[in-house]
């Protein structure tokens, strides 16, 4: 008797699978800020003081040259009128010849008499003081707050996957008979 003998060997395949990579760097975002205070700048000038001393310098007798060069001007003016008033009035008396006095001899009798002199008060004047205030200089300076964003970032690269196989085994059908004697 023949007996038949099948073997079947199926196919076997070996898979690789190398799995998809999603590979990220991330780069935080940095926010730099910088803060500028406010300030108040007060600065406070010199007042400016003048004395003016000229008035009172001029009432003890203490004169510029230019003062006093205009005094003397204006005391020889007024020397040269009081001297033509005095000539004017000598003129009239001697002019008035019906007057019964001798007119040349009272004019030298009283031209031998000299005039005394007058002591005046005069007054002391104070100088000149006067101070100028100058107004403080305010200046204001604003803060502000200076920024600067660096934006983050994601790097990312991705990898696909990939399946790859083999065919280990490949499939086989063994047909063999074999003769058995019973």
């Amino acid at each position: 008797m023949l007996q038949l003998n099948i073997t079947s060997q199926p196919i076997r395949l070996e898979y690789t699978i190398q799995n998809a990579q999603l590979n990220q760097k991330t780069t935080h975002p940095i926010l730099e800020m910088e803060r500028i205070p406010p300030r108040l700048e007060i600065s406070q000038p010199k007042g400016k003081l003048t004395i003016d001393s000229t008035e009172f310098y001029h009432s003890i007798g203490l004169k510029t040259r230019e003062a006093l060069s205009k005094e003397c001007a204006e005391r020889g003016r007024q020397a040269t009128l009081d001297a033509i008033a005095a000539t004017i009035v000598e003129g009239n008396r001697l002019a008035q010849i019906t007057n019964p006095s001798n007119a040349f001899a009272d004019l030298a009798f009283e031209s031998r008499f000299s005039k005394k002199g007058e002591l005046s008060w005069e007054p002391i004047i104070a100088p000149s003081v006067r101070y100028e205030a100058i107004p403080p200089q305010i200046e204001v300076i604003e803060g502000k707050v200076n920024y600067n964003l660096v934006r983050g970032s994601v790097d990312g690269e991705y990898v696909p996957g990939k399946v790859s196989f083999q065919v280990a085994q490949y499939p086989r059908v063994d047909i063999s008979t074999i003769d058995v004697k019973a």
